[in-house]
């Protein structure tokens, strides 16, 4: 039964890892520009000096918890939609839509509406 769990645990890290690599091999150097600028709230300086892939970016997020496993990727879905890379979300087995509503409640949102200009 516990190597049926781990097994099962294995293949959602997995899944996981490989949504991220999709996601952060689609990303454009305007969309990280975008992203680090988004993300200066919750990610220090320094670290956001060191971006300059999506790998980094990602990695960055997931150094600050900001992202973690399949079910919490509520941070990164917004981040895509922010900078309207709406086809990334999919990935993410989430839509505009979803992201949309779950955004018009203040709970779920995380960035400042300052930085949504962008």
């Amino acid at each position: 039964m516990n190597n049926i769990v781990e097994t099962d645990a294995s293949v959602v890290r997995f899944n996981y890892k490989m949504t991220m690599i999709a996601i952060y091999n689609n990303l454009r150097r305007s969309d990280l520009n975008k992203l680090k600028f988004l993300c200066s709230d919750f990610i220090p300086l320094s670290r956001l000096e060191q971006v300059n892939t999506g790998c980094n970016f990602v990695q960055a997020l997931e150094q600050m918890c900001l992202i973690s496993a399949p079910e919490n990727v509520h941070f990164l879905a917004e981040l895509l939609w922010l900078i309207g890379r709406i086809d990334l979300l999919q990935k993410l087995n989430t839509s505009k839509d979803i992201v949309q509503s779950s955004l018009s409640d203040n709970h779920f949102k995380h960035v400042s509406a300052y930085r949504y200009g962008v």
